[in-house]
């Protein structure tokens, strides 16, 4: 009975909403793109009677109600053809515009370059997920999103972790974006991040996956690809009647046991709108599965120790399940706000507040690591990863009504703040001692960015970036006994700043034959200082470090299409990374290495090139594509034996141990294909399939560069009804051979027999299904043949036979 009154209260409130906006409809219309149905904004609508006009806003709405029943009303924009029709002649509350010959996509003509993307007029390969895909697949973290691609690879060290690999490249040579703010601060390391996953995916409206070196956009960092997140907007309603609607959705999935609550409400009138989400995630502990066939060793990855403490002391029990991998499990808790005032059709203030924490993280690859026969760490976790983020974003856009403008047709301004604690908390086996240490990261960015049109197929875009971190790092020895502590050697200098700075310009063109020419350059400028003076438990030969560089990057970018079946795309790229805090400062100890800072360490620079076909065969039920790349870098920072006043070894917390650093290497190189099939049987049945290869090589020592996966990709036969969706897919990995690792790297010790990665593949089903337009009941089953396997370079076991439920609800 209960179900029947929701119900029709939900079926109530549905038929006033069409009531409502069918009354609205004598007065207000909207403009649609005739290609692709969408609304078109800043469409100047005017009359003889009326010249003055009005102007359509962000969705493509109009409102009529100035203009006369019999005036021939204009519509005018400068991408598509002028039309013209009388008031009355209007019909379904709608008029559609068709787009002019060798016009730009319409995306670049609304917003500055970095906001939005058209990726089929890209030179570079591009992949954007929806929010609809998002929906659809609904990963557990927004990692796994990525890892749904089929393109990106996800290393793990821990089941809170999440480092993409693109093309061979991974942490910091990897810029992550949100909502065109740059996350990669000075603090991002050359290992493994596991900063995506501090996104929620929950309220993400697209992202966009941007392959290869783009530093002439974004700047430095960009060597492999940026990943752009980019969250909702909440829409401004088209009259003054205040609006409600959001969504809700619970998942559960069996293998860690974890359960997933999100809840997101949006609200707003004619001049503003308000979007708040909540997401609270509590992950298990990971169980691998059993299926041992890949690699047919019985003892790879199983791990039949566990640490406890009792009586105060540390004591090891036997893992009843060692399919089971203790103290892998974690907590997240994510919010969102969003506020938005339209002052008029050109400029709208948005206030953007994001903060993300978690539990403890425990690092399962230090927890069950082995010295002398024995578990080395009784405890190794990350402090709640927290990540704090502000920004006050004004859009705004030329009036037609004012020709005096001629330096922009539309412009985003931003201003953000951020601050990330990152902290690690350690305790030998046996050891009273606790060691932390704590890094906080501040982050102030500003960008300003604009398009100028010229015609319809000629658009300059140009902008600049500041940004500018304070980092502070301390540590010190807890005795967890008397609770005394005492200082510590820390990870970074104590205190240290980070200013990058950047100008670019970018200039597409789009030619008769259909053709598009794209051109960029940006100049950047990176400034750091640290201070070195402490010499408590480290003697360097310096005091401080003062890096400054300054680079140029750019790009040109070609897209040729013979017919209208055929892409062939030719791009050029070249790009820079400058050392962060990181690379030249870092302290740190694993399995017998040490790290040390380098004060005399500079950037690393990249030319890259990329050539891409797409197909459509058939009536454009086939759709083929393929890429070859290469990335050539020069000044390589790699990490490699060191010495340190003249000694190759340290002693580092009582033991003796092997000197490393980040260095410059001559020159190395990256290189690769990826192919692509999507096959459309009829308008519901589809098959899609991708593959990765991709190798490297330092050609100073002739030996492979870390980072490199083996070849993997993603198949996938699919189902998509009205209604009813479901698929079947694999993911799989080819092997990777002891030869192709790096000497020591990418966590081969914990490969069987240290050999290298097995090969292995999964058989995954979805299933969602939609009722009444508003519920929908999702279910999968994940890795259904239970196979053990281990992600190329990560230090935890995937997760074995998991089955997936979740329900959603629109209101």
């Amino acid at each position: 009975m209960k179900k029947s009154k929701a119900y029709q209260s939900w079926k109530l409130l549905f038929i006033l909403s069409l009531f409502f906006s069918g009354n609205a409809f004598g007065q207000t219309i909207k403009v649609l793109d005739k290609k692709h149905g969408k609304g078109i904004k800043e469409v100047y609508v005017f009359s003889k009677q009326n010249e003055r006009g009005v102007i359509s806003n962000q969705k493509g709405e109009v409102d009529l109600s100035e203009f006369g029943s019999e005036d021939l009303i204009t519509f005018k924009h400068v991408k598509f053809e002028d039309f013209r029709i009388k008031k009355t002649e209007i019909k379904n509350g709608a008029v559609s515009l068709t787009e002019k010959e060798n016009s730009l996509p319409t995306v670049y003509y609304d917003y500055p370059l970095r906001y939005n993307i058209d990726e089929e007029d890209e030179a570079g390969q591009i992949d954007k997920i929806s929010r609809d895909i998002i929906k659809l697949e609904n990963p557990a973290t927004s990692a796994d999103m990525l890892q749904n691609t089929g393109n990106v690879l996800i290393q793990k060290s821990q089941g809170g972790g999440g480092s993409p690999i693109i093309r061979g490249f991974e942490a910091n040579k990897v810029l992550l974006v949100i909502d065109g703010v740059r996350m990669n601060n000075a603090i991002y390391r050359s290992g493994h991040l596991q900063n995506a996953i501090t996104i929620d995916n929950g309220v993400l409206d697209h992202t966009e996956i941007i392959y290869g070196p783009s530093s002439s956009l974004y700047g430095s960092d960009a060597l492999g690809g940026v990943i752009h997140f980019h969250t909702r907007d909440p829409s401004i309603s088209n009259s003054d009647s205040i609006y409600f609607e959001g969504s809700s959705y619970f998942r559960l999935n069996s293998n860690n046991r974890s359960m997933t609550g999100h809840f997101d409400f949006a609200t707003g009138k004619k001049k503003w709108a308000l979007l708040s989400s909540i997401t609270a995630s509590q992950f298990g502990d990971v169980i691998m599965g059993s299926n041992r066939d890949f690699h047919g060793d019985p003892n790879y990855a199983l791990h039949n120790d566990v640490v406890i403490q009792s009586n105060g002391a540390d004591s090891v029990v036997q893992n009843l399940n060692p399919l089971w991998q203790a103290n892998s499990g974690y907590n997240q808790f994510d919010i969102l706000e969003k506020f938005i005032y339209e002052s008029n059709s050109h400029l709208k203030y948005t206030f953007n507040f994001q903060y993300s924490t978690s539990s403890a993280v425990n690092r399962y690859d230090k927890l069950t690591e082995y010295k002398d026969g024995n578990l080395r760490f009784a405890e190794w976790y990350y402090g709640p990863q927290k990540r704090l983020f502000g920004q006050f974003k004004v859009d705004f856009s030329k009036n037609p009504n004012n020709p005096k403008n001629k330096l922009y047709h539309s412009g985003v301004f931003s201003a953000a703040y951020q601050k990330i604690d990152e902290d690690r908390i350690s305790r030998s086996f046996g050891s009273d001692i606790r060691e932390h240490q704590e890094e906080d990261v501040q982050v102030f960015s500003l960008n300003l960015d604009f398009n100028r049109i010229f015609t319809k197929n000629r658009i300059l875009f140009y902008g600049l970036e500041v940004q500018h971190n304070f980092v502070t790092s301390t540590a010190f020895e807890e005795n967890i006994n008397s609770g005394s502590s005492v200082d510590a050697q820390r990870r970074y200098p104590q205190l240290s700043n980070y200013l990058s700075s950047g100008l670019y310009v970018e200039y597409k063109q789009k030619f008769k034959n259909n053709a598009s020419l794209t051109a960029g350059l940006r100049i950047s400028a990176i400034y750091a200082n640290s201070d070195f003076s402490d010499t408590t438990f480290l003697q360097l030969p310096f005091n401080e470090v003062n890096l400054f560089a300054m680079a140029p990057s750019g790009n040109v970018g070609f897209v040729m299409r013979p017919d209208t079946s055929t892409n062939i795309k030719f791009l050029g790229t070249s790009g820079f990374r400058a050392p962060n805090i990181d690379d030249y400062g870092k302290v740190f100890e694993k399995k017998g290495v040490t790290v040390v800072p380098n004060d005399q360490l500079t950037p690393e620079f990249a030319l890259g090139g990329e050539v891409s076909v797409q197909r459509k065969l058939v009536n454009d039920k086939i759709q083929l594509g393929a890429v070859i790349y290469s990335t050539y870098i020069l000044n390589a920072m790699v990490q490699r034996d060191f010495t340190l006043n003249g000694e190759d070894s340290i002693v580092y917390n009582s033991e003796n141990t092997k000197i490393q650093a980040i260095v410059n290497t001559n020159n190395a190189i990256v290189y690769g294909t990826g192919a692509n099939l999507k096959v459309n049987f009829t308008d519901k049945l589809s098959l899609a399939y991708s593959h990765n290869f991709t190798k490297g090589i330092d050609l100073a020592a002739d030996t492979p560069l870390e980072h490199i996966p083996p070849q993997f990709g993603k198949i996938s036969f699919g189902y998509a009804g009205p209604k009813m969706n479901t698929a079947i897919y694999s993911f799989y990995n080819f092997r990777k051979n002891l030869a192709d690792y790096t000497p020591g790297g990418d966590n081969i010790d914990l490969t069987p027999k240290e050999e290298g990665t097995p090969p292995w593949w999964t058989l995954n089903l979805r299933f969602s299904y939609t009722f009444y337009e508003s519920f929908t009941v999702q279910a999968a089953a994940e890795n259904l043949l239970d196979m053990h396997y281990v992600q190329f370079s990560s230090g935890i076991s995937a997760p074995g036979r998991n089955f997936m439920i979740s329900l959603k609800a629109d209101f």
